[in-house]
This record gives structure tokens, C-alpha cells and sequence, in this order.
């Protein structure tokens, strides 16, 4: 379990409202507008994240640093004992390559396998540029406002679906998914603790919740940097002369 969640959290790269609302000042469509509007490009990010996992299999928690350069480009180092990088990941756009320098492995594929959480997209817009709202095919559009925040709630496929957006940061800030027919939650995301860089604002913190997963993670950000400049080499692994190189299926199945 606990080198699953290593490898995992590698690849992945993941609201204090009061109660009292009122109506909103904002249509639901011009609140999408103005939370969906494309911030300044970040051309490069480097930093240390500290990955926590509680779940029911245990509570673990691992330290990792990250490269972000355009367009679409990632190096994650998971760090061991003494800092030293245990397993090293590299993303570029639509492919990914993983080491693990202890056993000689190399691992190859596609961020499409990884499925949706861990595609490039969404790991810009979860944490650099902040959730976007997506009321496409939303019914029963409800915006409240109080003076901090705005709060939505929306439904599809049986669900509710709602987000707090922050007036001063424009971040969400809170989102939550509830079954209709039980009202429980069954995912929530918060972020909180926002870093100032430029004119926009970033989550310090980002925690995710799974009901059916029953596990919680929190991703805690330090030491960003925004758009320093560094070797580009850095995302091309130096592999030694010898290796074992897998697919991404195998290399699953051989954690379970």
C-alpha cells in the first residue's frame, strides 16, 4: 500500500464562509465568465511539496520536489531518507516516464492512463490556474453571495454539486460532490492558505476527500518559486547502462 500511494501521489501531480446568504448580484453565466477567465501564463514553477494520505489502509506521508516548465512539462522527485530522490518522474504533455533508481525500473506510458486526475490539464488547472466552474450541463443553477464569497449549487446525473469562490483570490475554495438520494458528501476539495505571485493568488494547501476511496489527501505546497529560470535537461532522465523498462499495466499489476 504504502509504495502504491509513493508512486501515485508522484504522478499526480490535488472556505471559511458564513452561513448567512443572500441573493447573488451575479447571473450563473457571468460568474463562470469571470472565474473561467485565462490568468497570465506561468512559464516555469519549481517548489517542495508534502503529500499526506489518511486512509483506512493507514497514514502516510511522503516529501517531493516538482519542475513545472511550458508547455506542459514536469519533474517530480520523490525524496527518501536524507532528501535523496527514491523515485523520479518525468511528464512531458501527453507522456510520462518513471525510475526508480533502487531496483533499475524504468516505467513508460501515456498521461491518458492515468486517467483524468492526472492529465496535465487538470494539474494546471487544480493547483497553478485554480478550478474553473463547469455548468455546462447544470440544472437547478442556484448563486448566493455573502461578502466574502459566492456559493453555487448546481445538479447532473443525480448529484449536487456545489463551490465557493472567493471574491478577493477568485479561487474555489471549496467544492463538494453530494449524492441527492443520501445528501452525504462523496468528494470534497478544499484549498486554503493563498500564495500571492504577481497579481494572482495560488492554494498554499490543496486537500481531497473520496467517500468511496475513503481516504484524504493533502498536498502542502513551500518554497515556490514562479518563473525562475533552470536547465531544461532536467526533464530528460539520465538513465544508467543497465535497466529494467516495463509497461504502465505491468508495472501496476505488480503492486497489487
Amino acid at each position: 500500500m504504502l509504495r502504491k500511494f509513493f508512486i501515485l501521489s508522484a504522478l499526480v501531480l490535488l472556505t471559511g464562509c458564513n452561513r448567512y446568504y443572500y441573493p447573488s448580484s451575479l447571473s450563473p453565466a457571468d460568474l463562470v465568465s469571470q472565474q473561467n477567465q485565462l490568468k497570465p501564463e506561468i512559464q516555469s514553477l519549481q517548489g517542495w511539496v508534502k503529500v499526506q494520505l489518511q486512509s483506512s489502509a493507514g497514514n502516510y506521508i511522503l516529501a517531493q520536489k516538482i519542475f513545472y516548465s511550458t508547455p506542459g512539462r514536469w519533474r517530480l522527485e520523490i525524496a527518501g531518507i536524507f532528501g535523496i530522490p527514491v523515485i523520479l518522474v518525468v511528464i512531458d504533455q501527453h507522456d510520462f516516464q518513471l525510475f526508480i533508481p533502487l531496483r533499475n525500473i524504468l516505467v513508460k506510458g501515456k498521461t491518458a492512463e492515468l486517467g483524468s486526475a492526472f492529465t496535465i490539464n487538470d494539474l494546471l488547472q487544480g493547483f497553478i490556474y485554480g478550478a474553473r466552474l463547469d455548468l455546462d450541463r447544470g440544472q437547478n443553477v442556484v448563486v448566493e453571495e455573502n461578502s466574502k464569497a459566492y456559493k453555487v449549487a448546481w445538479t447532473v446525473d443525480g448529484q449536487q454539486y456545489l463551490a465557493w469562490v472567493n471574491k478577493a483570490t477568485k479561487i474555489i475554495t471549496r467544492q463538494e460532490t453530494r449524492s441527492l438520494r443520501t445528501e452525504e458528501a462523496v468528494r470534497i476539495v478544499t484549498r486554503a492558505g493563498m500564495i500571492k505571485a504577481g497579481n494572482d493568488f495560488y492554494p498554499e494547501t490543496v486537500s481531497v476527500y473520496d467517500r468511496d476511496l475513503k481516504q484524504k489527501v493533502t498536498f502542502k505546497f513551500s518554497g515556490l518559486t514562479f518563473n525562475a529560470k533552470f536547465d531544461q535537461n532536467m526533464f530528460t532522465l539520465k538513465l544508467p547502462a543497465q535497466y529494467e523498462e516495463k509497461k504502465f499495466s505491468d508495472f501496476l499489476r505488480g503492486l497489487q
